[in-house]
């Protein structure tokens, strides 16, 4: 799941200052064109993309970008056809969950040694491109999920789970007409921000390397019945309304920073603030967000990582992540960003700094929409017991992984 709600242009404005040593061309023919595929932006967008192009090719002369605009419904439809009959891109955007299908096929280009610094970047954001151990992509955009909370109804963010489930029947008991927290449901988004919890609560989703499933473990039941029992303190005739936290009737909600900026400009008068996810045993959350990967079948691999090193460098990234409405990954670029003097958004950034990888399995979308989503419903809306919902799915997932 890649969530472009809004962009943070005019948040996140950065000064694109050159710094292209590492981008030299010294290793590309003259006249190279790479063709980088993307998510259809707007002309405001569309032009910032392309001054970037600007710096890039006057830092490197003997390469051509050529950007190719295409709708994000359709994207990955496109992509997998265009490469099935050979005519796809050199470089292209890829959503994090997609990296083991396509590495899988061979259809990725593994990133050479020396092309980025690891470090350089989000652990969380870096290890979207990790497949059986290996890099295929590099980092370019993400987002997060955090705590949000209305400062008229909540002195204090909680910071733990049971602070969490006190803070949420206080203002309930106070006011049953409001929530306590907008718990999230059983469907794409709730079984996205899902893994988060779990791995507050110190467990993991899969074990790749041993071909076993884990979110049928306690660490995972426990994040299903939090929020079972959250449900009693903010019942879903309530949260089931229009933006229930926007119009304050809830009085917490998770969610990320597109309603930071949604609240700001669409609920002046709501009085909220943004705090770190709560936590069991350590802090963590979900991550979102696209990679830039080259694809096998391109002819100019080494030009096509430049653009990639370009586009995630220190002095860039920022400024592309603002363009795609999401945020840098590249750790020094995030900390000079203005966004990293916004007090709000400063909060996902930190928040970043835990938010975890989803497994690198092919199949993890469909595992995510479908078998997770049905557990959470069966569990925290129905009657089943965490163990049980979580165990069907379970047997779902292994089946499908054939596990």
């Amino acid at each position: 799941m890649t969530l472009h709600r809004k962009s943070l242009a005019g948040v996140a404005a950065v000064g694109l200052v050159a710094s292209l040593a590492a981008c030299g061309s010294s290793a590309v023919s003259a006249g190279t064109t790479v063709d980088f595929w993307y998510y259809q932006p707007t002309p405001q967008q569309a032009a910032k993309v392309q001054q970037l192009v600007k710096e890039f090719e006057a830092a490197n002369p003997a390469i051509d970008i050529k950007l190719v605009q295409v709708p994000k419904d359709d994207y990955n439809t496109k992509l997998a056809s265009a490469l099935a009959g050979k005519k796809g891109p050199d470089a292209g955007y890829l959503d994090q969950p997609q990296m083991a299908r396509y590495a899988g096929s061979g259809q990725l280009a593994e990133v050479p040694a020396g092309t980025v610094n690891e470090g350089d970047f989000y652990e969380g954001a870096l290890n979207t491109n990790k497949v059986n151990g290996k890099l295929y992509g590099v980092p370019l955009q993400q987002t997060t999920v955090v705590l949000f909370y209305n400062k008229e109804l909540v002195d204090t963010p909680p910071q733990t789970w049971d602070d969490l489930v006190a803070t949420a029947e206080r203002v309930h008991q106070a006011k049953p007409n409001i929530a306590g927290v907008a718990v999230p449901k059983g469907d794409g988004f709730g079984a996205w921000v899902f893994p988060g919890f779990v791995a507050s609560a110190g467990g993991t989703m899969l074990d790749e390397k041993n071909k076993k499933v884990t979110f049928t473990e306690p660490p995972a039941q426990e994040a299903l019945a939090l929020w079972r029992r959250l449900l009693q303190s903010s019942p879903r005739k309530i949260t089931n309304s229009e933006l229930p936290f926007q119009k304050g009737l809830a009085a917490m909600m998770f969610s990320g920073p597109w309603d930071i900026l949604g609240i700001r400009e669409q609920f002046p008068q709501l009085e909220f603030d943004v705090a770190p996810m709560p936590r069991k045993v350590k802090e963590a959350s979900n991550i979102g967000g696209d990679n830039g990967v080259v694809f096998s079948t391109s002819d100019q691999k080494d030009a096509a990582f430049k653009w990639l090193q370009f586009l995630s460098s220190e002095s860039h990234n920022a400024a592309f992540a603002d363009i795609t409405g999401n945020f840098p990954t590249n750790v020094k670029a995030a900390n000079k960003s203005t966004l990293a003097g916004d007090p709000q958004f400063k909060v996902v950034l930190d928040q970043l700094k835990t938010a975890q990888a989803r497994p690198s399995v092919k199949d993890w979308i469909q595992i995510n929409d479908d078998y997770l989503a049905k557990a959470i419903e069966e569990a925290v809306d129905g009657g089943a017991a965490p163990a049980t919902a979580l165990n069907t799915a379970a047997e779902r997932a292994r089946k499908l992984l054939a596990w």
